[in-house]
């Protein structure tokens, strides 16, 4: 039996990751000691130097995945990326903090079978769409961003590219790997109420044609705000390229990253309304009384419903190994051919408490009265659900692209045709610690506000809920884009995926499913002048039953969810280049949503539901003048659920997608040491679930910078968040909202030689 849980959360804190620093500085100076022997010895194929996030906020021309060989500007989708330079900025820690500068995005709060990053994106969830270097991501974990080098979100119809999903959009990591560069660089931060990170990121040449590089991260962080959360990580990522000739370069990286921490699962709703399924009528006030939308529970933002201390204290424990090898061999100057295989293992144990069923004041067990309408928060009582999880995801994979240049007649063609060959599993085991086997409701209750003590703790009941999933997908995809003159480009693209998935759960039955997935990507762009493009683009994506490697009830003989969309837009240049604006109009409809059959006594479901998402995107990042940088974009969006069985969701907005969604970052060099900065971030009401009974409230979040170069080598830079200490969530779903961190700071000091 795993020990997740039975630990002592202070003991584990105390826990001393001095010797992973210690190794990561020593082999740091091994590569610059290599370094400085290989200026001494003869010329041989060497490796280029590129500098691999772009300019400032701006992003490099080519994307950072083989089989999307046309430049950005002309890549006709809308496009998100953020760059080093604003993440360093900013002291973003992981890929949630980066995807925050990205609107039409937000973030699902944890559930105790879907752990780790959950993102949305225009209203689709996109937990299985997260790639890194352009292969799929599917671990469950929360992702570090010291491994990164710059985030990028392709939103629109990508599955040509990247397979299964990609409804909304896919968000693809780029990683830190050697490019031949000679530097090494270190932080240190310190925040406050609490916290301490640390990074370094060496590179250099131990040979003329070998680089290597090296990042490696610690942090120990408490959650401003929120009593009893706290996060340790550490992770180290190591990467090789040598250059065996002047056409062919070999790769290899791995990254490891480990985690110690407390889940949080914030807060729950006061009573919903409710309506009926089979007329949409209403059937309860709910706790407002007259059938409006209710809020999470107004508590204290630090109120922390878990257990603390104990054999069961709430505690998450991941180990996430990714070790990849690409080779990359160019035929002559139009023909290249890369393959990169990699093997992924993520354990998670996991501990999660989340909060349920509203009772009065004093039932503590037993039989739950839902509060009436009006009842005081402060005498309610609130049920824990306590889950202990053990989680295990491998994939192994292949990806094969061959990248050709050449002209039919006056045509120049950009085409790149390739295959993957992938195969995962995931095993899961769980259990219900506060709902044994037997009992009828649930033992553990505590007061809402006062949650300690607990007079009810959990029991360790076994484990009873096993889960094994196993995905075999063979995929080929084609995609050629063709310049006919100076003004105009065709681009078509074709991809065929067969998924094969089993599935077994504690019932012991044996699930199979077989998809054939034949989707597309097809557009026009026109450069009306130089660095400048229009464009329409539309395309086709699938969501099998099977892509989370499960086979919900009653879906085992479902074809997949199919999803058309359009965009027309336009990208522009400006300012000598140092500005790059964008702006788009999109639509993407799924067509045959799965919904349940209201005549299946076995909660079956059917192919008849429709859901609408439909915007506008407005983007600008770069430089107005050589002082001032600016990164910014807004998405308005409409959502609906057109077409569904249940008619308490008919008509309604889909969750997780707030109407008006913006962001601003911006930095001014007020002199040559001295530079400031500030953002906002802005998001309208977004309902929590399907019959939108349930909401967050918008919000303005208004953060601040500021820098002192010291030297040329170092510098100090002050970060503000939150500053007027606004009480917003940062995750959200039907069951419970997870409030954002009060307002705090940190203070980081930086050094590059």
């Amino acid at each position: 039996m795993s020990n997740v849980g039975r630990a002592n959360p202070g003991g584990i804190r105390a826990m001393s990751r001095a010797p992973l620093t210690q190794a990561a500085v020593g082999v740091a100076s091994i590569i610059m000691a290599g370094a400085s022997q290989a200026q001494a010895q003869e010329a041989l194929p060497t490796i280029d130097v590129q500098a691999q996030g772009g300019t400032g906020y701006q992003p490099p021309a080519n994307s950072g995945i083989s089989r999307l060989p046309v430049p950005l500007i002309d890549t006709p989708q809308t496009v998100n990326v953020v760059t080093q330079q604003l993440a360093q900025e900013q002291g973003v820690r992981s890929m949630e903090d980066a995807l925050r500068n990205v609107t039409g995005i937000t973030f699902s709060a944890g559930e105790g079978g879907q752990q780790g990053d959950s993102p949305f994106i225009r209203g689709f969830t996109a937990r299985g769409d997260i790639f890194r270097d352009g292969i799929r991501d599917p671990g469950w974990y929360t992702r570090d961003f010291f491994s990164v080098d710059r985030l990028e979100v392709y939103k629109g119809p990508s599955s040509f590219a990247f397979g299964r999903g990609s409804t909304g959009g896919t968000i693809n990591n780029v990683s830190k790997i050697a490019d031949g560069s000679t530097y090494m660089d270190g932080t240190l931060t310190g925040a406050v109420p609490f916290g301490f990170r640390a990074e370094v990121d060496a590179s250099g040449k131990v040979s003329p044609n070998v680089a290597m590089r090296i990042a490696a991260m610690g942090q120990d962080v408490d959650t401003p705000d929120r009593d009893n959360v706290w996060t340790k990580r550490w992770g180290i990522t190591p990467s090789w390229v040598m250059q065996v000739d002047p056409r062919t370069k070999l790769t290899f990286n791995y990254i490891y990253q480990g985690e110690q921490s407390v889940p949080d699962y914030g807060l729950p709703y006061y009573t919903p309304p409710t309506y009926s399924t089979t007329t949409g009528l209403p059937t309860g006030a709910g706790y407002n009384g007259n059938g409006t939308a209710v809020l999470p529970v107004q508590v204290p933002r630090n109120t922390f419903l878990g257990f603390t201390s104990g054999p069961f204290a709430d505690l998450t424990e991941t180990e996430v190994h990714i070790a990849t090898a690409k080779a990359e061999h160019d035929f002559n100057d139009a023909i290249k051919l890369t393959s990169a295989t990699r093997y992924m293992s993520v354990r998670r144990d996991t501990s999660p408490t989340a909060p349920r069923n509203l009772g009065l004041a004093g039932q503590f067990g037993g039989v739950v009265t839902t509060p009436p309408a009006g009842y005081p928060t402060d005498l309610m009582t609130i049920g824990q659900q306590h889950w202990e999880n053990v989680t295990d995801n491998t994939q192994l994979i292949n990806q094969t692209d061959l990248l050709l240049n050449f002209n039919t007649g006056a045509f120049q063609h950009t085409m790149a045709t390739g295959f993957e060959l992938s195969h995962e599993t995931r095993h899961q085991i769980r259990d219900n610690t506060c709902f044994p086997s037997g009992a009828t409701m649930p033992i553990c209750r505590v007061s809402l506000s006062d949650p300690n003590p607990n007079p009810n703790g959990p029991v360790d009941g076994g484990w009873t809920q096993l889960q094994d999933g196993d995905l075999t997908n063979l995929g080929a995809y084609v995609t050629d884009q063709m310049k006919i003159d100076q003004y105009w480009e065709l681009m078509g693209s074709v991809r065929y995926d067969n998924l094969h998935s089993s599935y077994q759960d504690q019932t012991g039955v044996n699930l199979n499913a077989t998809d054939g997935m034949f989707s597309y990507r097809y557009g026009v762009v026109f450069h009306p002048v130089k660095n400048t493009s229009v464009y329409y683009a539309g395309g086709v994506s699938y969501n099998p039953s099977s892509e989370f490697a499960t086979l919900p009830t009653g879906t085992v003989d479902l074809q997949p969810e199919r999803t058309n969309s359009q965009e027309v837009g336009a990208k522009a240049e400006v300012l000598d280049r140092r500005l790059t604006l964008s702006a788009a109009v999109f639509q993407m409809e799924k067509t045959n949503m799965r919904v349940s059959d209201p005549t299946s006594l076995t909660g079956a479901q059917i192919l008849a539901g429709d859901a609408l998402s439909e915007g506008i995107e407005l983007g600008a990042a770069g430089k107005i003048t050589d002082q001032w940088a600016l990164f910014a974009g807004y998405t308005l969006l409409h959502t609906e659920l057109q077409k569904t069985t249940d008619l308490s969701q008919l008509g309604r907005q889909l969750p997780n997608a707030p109407e008006s969604s913006f962001t601003l970052w911006t930095t001014y060099e007020i002199a040559p040491k001295w530079t400031i900065g500030g953002g906002a971030t802005y998001n309208s009401y977004a309902y929590a679930n399907a019959q939108n009974t349930e909401y967050v409230p918008e919000f303005w979040k208004f953060d601040a910078m500021v820098a002192y170069k010291i030297d040329d080598k170092s510098s100090l830079q002050l970060n503000v968040y939150n500053i007027t200490d606004e009480l917003y969530y940062a995750q959200y779903y039907g069951g419970q909202a997870v409030p954002a961190p009060g307002r705090w700071a940190s203070l980081t000091y930086r050094i590059r030689w």
